[in-house]
């Protein structure tokens, strides 16, 4: 494998595993790594270039610049003045495409934070590995991380609605819960999972399967015939001068109902993927897990729900597992 290759799954995988766009350029640089200019100098911009690249899984967006003097070569960024095109499956992919879309969705989440079920707007960052995924069962909102330092020092995990209160002056009582047994917990989940996993896991999949399989509606080969022809169809009223408000129309409702496709077929694979990774957890830890594992949490954990007597954790096969407390 190509050593940028490396560098560039590491980029991915690191970004998954929490950590910062900073983080990353900061370690790329004490690792001395060489960006693709061959110096030392990784910034953050660097890597969020990288991050959101789509030729990474596979594909191509063709014409991202143009030419503006064709004397001097001088070639600036294409902001809609010339069309652009994307080609799927354009060559082959570093990073699976389910991979680069969790982190396209990653990193809208970082940046814009979360609303909760409470309909309180949240900002994340990946800290720690529970900052973005541990909710209430019983208000729906976000917990965060608080340090007690009485009777001893220990961090704690507290409902954002308990430790603020609401415009009504009320506070969530849902329980704190203690980081070692969060973390305790968390292990007592790795566990059942592992034992369990074999028959969900392949009930799940089934289950993907049969839903990909009967999918109704117009597959993404379909629409994108239907955008072609409804695309030539405006071209030619257009050099007629016809009105093609009716035509452009189309093509944005068309557009529209690919991106859900889309979005769909993306979260399925996305499932498919966890499944294969949890498969891999499994094998790896067929006796049991031990130790609490960090970058397990990060990879395979899609969120944690604390209710009074339990917590109940999700994982991103869609695989939910209760652990009372």
């Amino acid at each position: 494998e190509p050593a940028e290759a490396k560098v560039i799954k590491q980029i991915f995988y690191s970004y998954l595993n929490g950590m910062s766009m900073k983080q990353i350029a900061d370690s790329l640089k004490a690792d001395g790594i060489l960006t693709g200019g061959k110096t030392k100098n990784w910034q953050s911009s660097g890597v969020s270039k990288i991050l959101k690249n789509e030729k990474y899984m596979g594909d191509a967006l063709l014409q991202k610049t143009y030419t503006v003097d064709f004397l001097s070569k001088k070639r600036v960024k294409n902001n809609g003045i010339m069309p652009q095109y994307y080609v799927e499956n354009d060559h082959p992919a570093i990073i699976p495409k389910p991979v680069f879309m969790q982190v396209q969705q990653l990193i809208k989440q970082r940046q814009n934070g979360i609303t909760t079920k409470n309909g309180k707007h949240r900002r994340l960052n990946g800290k720690y590995c529970f900052s973005q995924i541990v909710f209430c069962g019983k208000c729906g909102d976000i917990f965060q991380r608080n340090m007690w330092y009485r009777p001893e020092k220990v961090a704690v995990w507290r409902c954002a609605s308990r430790i603020k209160r609401s415009k009504t002056g009320r506070r969530c009582m849902i329980r704190n819960v203690k980081e070692p047994l969060l973390k305790e917990a968390t292990v007592e989940a790795f566990n059942q999972l592992i034992e369990g996993h074999e028959l969900a896991g392949k009930q799940i999949k089934a289950n993907i399967m049969k839903v990909i399989k009967n999918s109704k509606g117009p597959t993404l080969d379909q629409l994108d015939k239907q955008l072609e022809e409804v695309q030539m169809q405006l071209i030619q009223a257009a050099n007629q001068h016809q009105n093609c408000d009716a035509l452009t129309q189309q093509i944005m409702d068309l557009r529209k109902q690919k991106e859900k496709v889309q979005s769909r077929e993306t979260n399925q694979q996305a499932k498919l993927h966890s499944i294969d990774e949890i498969n891999k957890l499994v094998e790896f830890h067929k006796y049991g897990l031990v130790d609490f594992d960090e970058q397990l949490v990060r990879r395979l954990v899609e969120k944690i729900t604390i209710f009074k007597r339990y917590i109940e954790f999700t994982f991103k096969d869609g695989e939910v597992i209760k652990v009372n407390m």
